[in-house]
């Protein structure tokens, strides 16, 4: 027998659940009516947390855990007459009757409690796969305050068990696998990141999460860690006194890695059993499903928060993205329509940034991986600008954007840059939400000072080549889409518009060389009859050039979107084929080498190969060179490796080659930003040290002091003893 509330009688509304969305439902409902009487029930011991700031507790960045638990049950009750019942946990529902068991959890009694309107709001589970030893002490994952106030004391409370903490295994490179990785790393412990997936950011396209790995391993390595890429963990060991290390397989190799902490964040799925013994149907996500008003397929229940479905903005579809800023829209469209109110759900793009060391990392709709999937023919960019200007110290900001060829609107965008992506993501995530197309977004209106942004933003200038790739004016080719057509056979003529001095750095393979200034004259040496693709370093001069080419009537000429920087990444996180040929019994090991690079080759990667060379007693091969290499040595530089017996006098600074970033297993740039952009190598390495030029003995010796360190380190990662 259905149960049915008296006429006079006040609502009851019983929400599962207090974080985000059920504290939300829960203010919404009382701020719309003040005769309801509603309660919540918690299982744990906080509520109306902030989950996404757990893992700067963890690192001491967030000194209080009380300040990301700002409210407890007498808050609630005092400002907004609503009951929250921590401990209690909800172990039944009987949707006909219209109650709920419950189990307080301090005295284990079960009680019955009757419901007018139920809001399931049970988050999500941590996902721990079975892995052995999981279960040991010492492995944590992180989902609650609980969970990070255990993480913090066993890491400052080691030195007293007899076992400091010094290493860390995080096993996930998904959002808070790399927050945790950033403070565990800033508490000065060596952290290695193990993830299957060849890619950190599993959500974001692989191209783009190729720079967040450079990001990671820079950082980490610092400390003695790494980052491991397709990689499994394949057990945990332990003793009586907690975790001692993890086995991984890569590449067919089983290794072993020191640890006396371990965090797994592989995910986490909707936390749903509740909802299922209810009869509660599941969408094809595995969350709950729900309409626009938050309401399930049993009357009076309803879901919101990380266990239920939302849908896609673009398409319509069922979607699952757990975030706590949607999980609070629910929450509060559930609160407003359970009393009366008008609010609907309009969806989400899955609009999403985290901070990643020195790197800002953000993304909203499709990814172009997301796009193809969903049968989009796409369009896409890959555009390098300055935040703001360079002479106020803008940095690079990195936009992919992707966009539908058929209608011209944008489906999805990716940024990641140390300052300006959260800017411009929400900006394009209002673009997408409200239909735009590509060419509105050259349109905008946006703020303009030299302090915040260039006159023309990085939203504009997306606009503005997508606009033009999309009605054909200037095509757009990615690094990926080259490599493809190229292996299937096609000729595709590829000139690069650069300068002679940038060509030397690096450049796509199988590219012929005329510098933008000659391209006019010159363009008689190529032939209009081929598919021709120009490129340059971000992309600007090479659509430039491919203006050029065109109106000199080639008929098929597009730009390397992204450029030489982009096609470089790719090549970095592509691997490239090569015959195996097979080694001799009787050969010699081969050396490992390194190359160092900095900007003149004068000062800093001169430091670096002279200690290298000392400290290896030549079991490694080095070199050095620079991108802009000056006249001569920096004779200060020199003056302070004498003073620890090196002599670097005879050495002369030399141009970077592709070939030398071929033959070297390392390649270290040392601080020197846009000026050496990424290279590819099997380990990559950038330095940021202050550069000596022009500075006296005092200030160089610092510099010279922390070279050694690093270059003792690097020996380390080489499998290389130094000899002093």
């Amino acid at each position: 027998m259905t149960a049915t509330r008296p006429p006079d009688a006040p609502l009851k509304i019983v929400i599962v659940g207090s974080v985000a969305a059920g504290t939300s439902a829960a203010a919404k409902a009382r701020r719309n009516t003040e005769t309801a009487r509603i309660t919540v029930y918690e299982r744990d011991h906080d509520i109306s947390y902030s989950g996404c700031g757990l893992p700067y507790f963890v690192g001491g960045e967030v000194a209080d855990i009380d300040d990301l638990t700002p409210r407890d049950p007498a808050w609630f009750k005092a400002r907004y007459d609503v009951d929250v019942r921590t401990g209690h946990e909800v172990v039944a529902v009987d949707t006909a009757a219209r109650t709920v068991t419950v189990r307080d959890l301090a005295t284990g009694r079960t009680f019955v409690d009757t419901y007018d309107e139920l809001v399931l709001a049970t988050g999500v589970r941590a996902v721990v796969p079975p892995i052995p030893g999981a279960g040991s002490t010492g492995v944590f994952s992180v989902r609650t305050p609980t969970d990070a106030r255990a993480i913090r004391a066993w890491i400052e409370d080691s030195e007293s068990r007899g076992r400091p903490v010094r290493h860390a295994v995080v096993v996930g490179a998904g959002y808070i696998g790399l927050e945790m990785t950033e403070q565990l790393t800033a508490r000065g412990l060596a952290v290695t990141v193990v993830e299957a997936a060849d890619h950190t950011m599993p959500r974001m396209d692989a191209d783009m999460s190729a720079r967040v790995d450079a990001e990671v391993r820079r950082h980490v390595r610092e400390r003695g860690g790494d980052l491991l890429l397709s990689t499994k963990v394949t057990g945990i060991t332990a003793d009586d006194g907690g975790v001692t290390g993890v086995g991984v397989a890569r590449e067919q190799a089983a290794e072993h890695l020191d640890a006396e902490l371990v965090i797994v964040s592989v995910g986490v799925r909707p936390h749903v059993n509740l909802a299922e013994q209810a009869g509660v149907e599941l969408g094809p996500t595995g969350a709950i499903a729900v309409d626009r008003r938050m309401r399930t397929n049993v009357e009076h229940v309803w879901a919101v928060g990380d266990v239920a479905e939302s849908f896609h903005v673009i398409t319509g579809e069922p979607v699952w993205v757990p975030l706590g800023s949607t999980a609070n829209k629910m929450g509060r469209i559930a609160g407003d329509a359970m009393t009366g109110g008008p609010l609907e759900h309009r969806g989400i793009l899955g609009t999403s940034i985290v901070r990643v060391f020195d790197l800002g990392v953000a993304q909203t709709g499709f990814t172009e991986t997301q796009a193809r999937a969903a049968g989009y023919d796409v369009e896409v960019l890959h555009n390098i600008k300055p935040d703001r200007p360079e002479y106020l110290g803008g940095t690079p900001l990195v936009i992919k954007a992707v966009a539908d060829r058929a209608t011209g609107r944008l489906l999805g965008a990716q940024a990641i840059g140390a300052s300006g992506a959260d800017k411009r993501i929400d900006v394009l995530a209002t673009a997408i939400t409200y239909g735009a197309d590509v060419a509105d977004l050259f349109h905008l209106d946006l703020a303009y000072s030299p302090t915040y942004a260039t006159t023309k933003d990085p939203v504009h200038y997306t606009g503005m080549a997508l606009t033009n790739a999309v009605h054909g004016q200037a095509p757009l080719v990615t690094p990926a889409e080259l490599d493809r057509r190229r292996s299937d056979g096609e000729r595709i003529q590829v000139v690069d518009v650069r300068s002679a001095k940038d060509r030397a750095r690096s450049s796509v393979p199988d590219s012929v060389h005329i510098p933008l200034a000659e391209l006019r004259q010159r363009a008689g040496e190529l032939d209009p009859a081929l598919p021709t693709l120009t490129y340059c370093n971000k992309g600007v001069t090479g659509n430039a050039g491919q203006n050029v080419l065109r109106n000199l009537g080639f008929t098929d000429v597009a730009n390397l979107s992204g450029g030489n920087q982009g096609y470089q990444q790719h090549r970095q996180h592509t691997p490239r084929a090569t015959p195996e040929t097979p080694v001799p019994e009787t050969s010699t090991p081969r050396k490992p080498s390194a190359l160092f690079v900095c900007v003149h080759n004068a000062g800093r990667s001169q430091m670096a190969a002279g200690f290298l060379r000392a400290l290896s007693g030549g079991a490694v091969e080095v070199r050095s060179a620079g991108s802009m290499p000056a006249d001569q040595i920096n004779p200060v530089a020199v003056e302070a490796m004498l003073e620890v017996g090196i002599d670097i006098r005879d050495e002369t600074p030399k141009i970077l080659t592709d070939d030398a970033v071929e033959a070297s297993d390392a390649v270290i740039t040392m601080g020197c930003g846009d000026a050496c952009p990424f290279y590819p190598g099997k380990n990559y390495q950038d330095w940021e040290l202050d550069d000596p030029a022009g500075q006296g003995i005092e200030a160089i010796r610092p510099i010279r002091d922390e070279i050694e360190r690093r270059v003792r380190g690097l020996l380390a990662e080489l499998g290389v003893q130094p000899v002093a």
